[in-house]
């Protein structure tokens, strides 16, 4: 793992080996823990990213609009002329909300519901949006049948290219390494890897 981790206000940015790479914005819901969050951040480094987590201790509280993709794209180690956004629990949704033409991929890792609610056409960037669009969920999370399809084709309608994952057999919280009760090393491994995948080929 690379463990240099350096403060940019009150988050957090993880670069990769090399120093430089495709930015990924990291939005975190409020339930989702440090461990998760800066798992998540390493990861992204480990394979390229720039990773920038604005609410680094998983507070829920980071901005979502072009702002902050805005700010993503001002660090010198970010190249290229599109980003991608990961949200990890509620931050699906947030993820979703910053998606605008500058965003090449939106990444939603077990959103559970709180994506409920959310309209893709609700904001003058959502309306067109064009972003590649994965959604990845627990199997045995009532959101796998219950809210998510709908909102890939709410997704879909929109304009997106969305991809709905169910990771089988694990329960909601399998990624996060704090949660001794419901994580899941392998399934974590496969849902980033299918993410990972997906942002090499956007970005």
């Amino acid at each position: 793992m690379n463990d240099a981790l350096a403060v940019l206000g009150a988050g957090r940015v993880e670069r990769p080996a090399r120093g430089r790479g495709p930015g990924v914005l990291v939005l975190a819901g409020a339930g989702t823990s440090r461990g998760a969050l800066v798992e998540g951040c390493r990861r992204l480094a480990d394979h390229g990213f720039v990773a920038w987590a604005p609410a680094a201790e998983g507070a829920g509280d980071a901005p979502a609009d072009g702002e902050a993709v805005e700010r993503l794209f001002r660090l010198d180690a970010v190249e290229g002329s599109r980003v991608g956004v990961v949200g990890l629990g509620g931050g699906g949704a947030l993820a979703l909300a910053a998606a605008s033409q500058r965003v090449a991929v939106a990444l939603c890792l077990e959103p559970g519901d709180g994506v409920e609610g959310f309209e893709p056409g609700g904001s003058p960037d959502a309306q067109r949006l064009e972003a590649r669009v994965l959604l990845v969920c627990a199997e045995k999370d009532p959101a796998a049948e219950e809210g998510l399809p709908g909102l890939r084709e709410a997704l879909h309608a929109a304009g997106a290219r969305v991809e709905l994952r169910v990771v089988p057999g694990v329960e909601a919280g399998f990624l996060d390494p704090l949660r001794a009760d419901r994580y899941d090393a392998r399934a974590a491994r496969l849902a980033w890897d299918a993410a990972l995948a997906v942002l090499r080929a956007e970005l």
